[in-house]
Parts: C-alpha cells; sequence; structure tokens
C-alpha cells in the first residue's frame, strides 16, 4: 500500500478503520446552490486536523453537525492546507490536532461508539448523487453511468462524473468506488494511488485494472 509523503503532525488516530463504518452514518444535508454554499462556508466556524490513515495523510474538518471536510493529499501539507482554507474561509475556523483526533476517536473508536455524523452542503443534484454513492456498498464498484442510471439521470453521466469529483467527504461518502466503464481507476480527486490502496484494502479485485 503506497503511502503519501508529507512533513506535518501525525498522532496515528486513523491508522486503521472500523469494518463497515459508514453503514452507520448519520448524513445531515443541506441543499445550497454555488454562490449560497461559498456563503454559508464562510459563516461556518470549523476545527480541522491532518491525521494519519492506512492511505496516507488526510485533513479533516468538524463543524456543529459534524465532519463536513475529509481529503486526502499528495502535495505538500502548506500547499493543501491552502487550498482548505479557500474553499473554507472562515477566520475564525481553527487548526487543532488533538481535539479532532479526540472526537474522531469517539466517533470511530470508542466501543461505545455513536453512528458519526456528516454534513453535506450541496446543490439537489449533488445531494442525490451523493446519496447513492453512499449506498455503493463495501468490495462493490460502479460505473459512472451506472450511478446515472441509479440517480435517475442516465443522460447526465457528465454531470453525475462532476458531482462525483465534487464530493467533499472522502472515504466516507465512498466516490472511490466509481469507476470507468471499461473498469479502469479513471480520475481521483486526490489521486489514483489513494483510490487503488482504498479498493484494495476493501477487497476489490484491481489485478486486471
Amino acid at each position: 500500500m503506497q503511502s503519501i509523503n508529507g512533513k506535518t503532525h501525525d498522532n496515528g488516530v486513523l491508522k486503521s478503520f472500523p469494518d463497515h463504518l459508514w453503514k452507520d452514518i448519520v448524513v445531515n444535508a443541506k441543499e445550497a446552490s454555488s454562490g449560497e454554499k461559498k456563503k454559508i462556508r464562510t459563516g461556518m466556524c470549523i476545527v480541522y486536523g491532518v491525521h494519519g490513515t492506512p492511505f496516507g495523510k488526510c485533513l479533516v474538518g468538524i463543524c456543529e453537525e459534524g465532519i463536513c471536510h475529509m481529503s486526502f493529499f499528495r502535495t505538500d501539507p502548506e500547499s493543501h492546507l491552502k487550498e482548505f482554507r479557500k474553499a473554507w474561509p472562515n477566520p475564525k475556523n481553527q487548526r487543532d490536532d488533538e481535539k479532532t483526533a479526540e472526537v474522531l476517536r469517539k466517533l470511530l473508536f470508542s466501543p461505545g461508539r455513536r453512528p458519526p455524523e456528516i454534513l453535506l452542503l450541496g446543490t439537489r443534484f449533488q445531494l442525490k448523487v451523493w446519496e447513492k454513492l453512499m449506498q455503493v456498498r463495501e468490495g462493490e464498484t460502479l460505473s459512472y453511468s451506472e450511478l446515472a442510471e441509479s440517480a435517475g439521470v442516465p443522460t447526465a453521466v457528465r454531470a453525475v462524473s462532476n458531482a462525483v469529483a465534487g464530493n467533499p467527504i472522502a472515504y466516507l461518502v465512498p466516490c472511490h468506488r466509481i469507476i470507468g466503464k471499461a473498469g479502469d481507476l479513471h480520475g481521483y480527486r486526490w489521486g489514483l494511488d489513494v483510490k487503488r490502496a482504498i479498493l484494495e484494502y476493501e477487497g476489490v479485485n484491481l489485478v486486471s485494472r
């Protein structure tokens, strides 16, 4: 499994994941246009941190309603953090690796953990696509055209592809399970090495891909 380089604090909180995590996720969804989304994000106050995962470094953002951001990065940490702050521009946002680590331990690793909550902020179309993404089970994959059909928009494959690429919460909203029609891994916002590592972790046979 290929790791991602990055010199940043790593407290190891996400060195492993519990099985079938996404079956127990509470989804809070807010419909918003692109302009409204930017305004809402500007007004949101979040705590974020960087943690190690089996797939490399991961940036996690948590707001009052739950996890609102999760992304992997291959670039240097400061470049990725700069992109993150541009997407979430509230000056009151605070980096606190210890706090995010504690929240994630309670959500994901505590024996009596409650179902983790996430916040999805997007257009009606994006929310529909992300909802269908979360119905793709571990070990399974779908093509973009199959996902479009599942979402009830079989002729809108390109729009569905764009919605998949705009997913704000990596791994938990499993856009990595969407592959090309020919079975190729196709694009992945956080890198094909990460996508391959996650799918192999989930037991998907990629020998012929």
